[in-house]
């Protein structure tokens, strides 16, 4: 069984996995995440239901959410998990393409950690990346 992933991201856009997985190998962090692509897959993660049922027990310290995923929209799914105790200590930083201050706004006060914006250029994108998990992982490996 593998160890409890630290990161968990949810994204759908191919490439931008891609530069995410990039920027985390830079910090030496590629062995700590695990992707979902569509909200539902996000919220049977971190219940461990469906195809994770049998992952590790315990919760990743950081999320990476995308606002527009299929199925479950990223705002649907930070909703839901903030209004269960257990993810209290999972910081969930929406990591969006919208410039949309009204996404911004409703995502912080749903409870997101933090907004940030999705760069095009990639050393923009690892700058992001490194800030986020800087702030957000309890300890650095």
């Amino acid at each position: 069984m593998d160890s409890l992933k630290r990161i968990l991201i949810a994204e759908d856009e191919a490439n931008d996995i891609i530069l995410m997985k990039i920027a985390l190998e830079e910090l030496s962090l590629e062995d700590e995440c695990e992707v979902v692509q569509d909200g539902q897959k996000a919220l049977d993660f971190l219940y461990r239901r469906g195809d994770y049922t049998e992952r590790t027990a315990g919760n990743p310290e950081l999320m990476l959410l995308d606002l527009k995923l299929p199925k479950v929209s990223g705002l649907e799914v930070l909703q839901e998990i903030r209004s269960d105790r257990r993810f209290d200590m999972l910081a969930v930083v929406i990591f969006s393409s919208s410039l949309d201050e009204n996404d911004k706004t409703e995502a912080l006060s749903s409870g997101a950690s933090d907004f940030m914006i999705k760069p095009m250029g990639f050393d923009d994108f690892q700058k992001v990346i490194k800030k986020a998990t800087s702030l957000y992982l309890s300890s650095r490996i």
